[in-house]
């Protein structure tokens, strides 16, 4: 299970990068079109569609590093049980205001699907499906991460 999981983080990872790629190729051939005098009218569009994607599963791969939300500051002056009870609330938060995300989520999708991006030519639900998709998956690393610190023995939580 953990190697499907590892491959899956690979994949998100070369996916948004080629998202980001993606985007500067069609903004930066948009304005050299456009200052010709031959814009691509699609190019911005697309870039839209990819610049959602590339946020929301950007967001997970930001999720699954180790500082992304903490107050280190104030946090670590505190003893290694109470350290380690916030980290497992706030994830837990976390993973409550994600799942109230994926439910709006979808219900964006569902109620927007007809509303169509006109020089695509494909539903405008294609943008707001990254948002109930992305949150998802940060819901599974922030599970994963929430078990790692379930596991960690209080003795080592200081250590982290």
């Amino acid at each position: 299970m953990k190697k499907l999981y590892y491959g899956f983080c690979k994949l998100e990872e070369i996916i948004a990068n080629l998202l980001l790629f993606g985007i500067m190729i069609l903004v930066f051939s948009a304005a050299i079109f456009r200052t010709v005098g031959s814009p691509i009218n699609w190019a911005q569009d697309a870039a839209l569609v990819a610049f959602a994607w590339m946020i929301f599963l950007g967001s997970d791969i930001a999720v699954r590093g180790p500082g992304l939300i903490g107050i280190d500051l104030l946090v670590k002056r505190f003893p290694n049980a109470i350290q380690k009870t916030l980290d497992i609330l706030f994830k837990v938060i976390i993973i409550v205001l994600l799942s109230v995300l994926v439910v709006f989520g979808f219900q964006m999708v569902v109620n927007g699907w007809s509303r169509e991006i006109t020089t695509l030519h494909i539903s405008y639900s294609w943008v707001t499906l990254a948002v109930p998709v992305g949150s998802f998956f940060m819901i599974i690393s922030t599970l994963v991460r929430l078990v790692e610190s379930v596991k960690t023995p209080m003795h080592d939580w200081g250590n982290k």
